[in-house]
C-alpha cells in the first residue's frame, strides 16, 4: 500500500473519532495527516512526510489552544448580568437578634444582612445577593 493511502486512512480515522468525542486537537492530527499525504503523494521520504505531518499538527494544537482560550475568555458569563437585583431598594422595619433582617422582595421573605455592621431600620440598596441573603449597603 502506498503511503499517501495510508496517510489518507489514518487523517479519515482520526477525522472519525473526532466528530465522535468533539476534540478540537484531533483536527490538528487530521491536518497533519492530510499534508503528509499531500507530500507522499509528491514522492517525498517517509521521514520527511512524518517531520511534515508533526510540525503541522504541533502548529494546529498551538493554534486550538489559543483559540480555545479566547474562546473561553470571551465566553465567560458577565457577572453583573447575573445580579440583576443589584442596586434595588429595600426597606428594613425590623432588626432581628442576630443583626439581620427579614424583608420582603420581590413576594417573598428574605434575609438581609448589611455588608458592615449590623443593620438599623431605614432604606438600603441591595449590593448582591448569596443564595437566599440580600447583601444591603446604605
Amino acid at each position: 500500500m502506498d503511503n499517501y493511502l495510508i496517510w489518507l486512512i489514518l487523517g479519515l480515522v482520526l477525522l472519525g473519532v473526532e466528530m465522535m468525542i468533539g476534540s478540537i486537537y484531533l483536527l490538528a492530527l487530521v491536518a497533519g495527516c492530510a499534508i503528509a499525504c499531500i507530500f507522499a503523494f509528491m514522492g517525498t521520504t517517509f521521514t520527511a512526510q512524518c517531520i511534515i505531518a508533526a510540525v503541522v499538527a504541533i502548529a494546529g494544537v498551538i493554534t486550538a489552544f489559543i483559540f480555545r482560550r479566547n474562546i473561553r475568555k470571551k465566553l465567560t458569563p458577565n457577572q453583573d448580568c447575573d445580579n440583576l437585583d443589584k442596586g434595588q431598594i429595600i426597606t428594613v422595619e425590623k432588626i432581628d437578634s442576630d443583626g439581620g433582617a427579614t424583608v420582603s422582595y420581590r413576594g417573598s421573605l428574605w434575609k438581609a444582612y448589611a455588608r458592615e455592621g449590623t443593620l438599623e431600620a431605614g432604606i438600603y440598596h441591595i449590593e448582591k445577593v448569596e443564595g437566599t441573603r440580600l447583601i444591603l449597603i446604605k
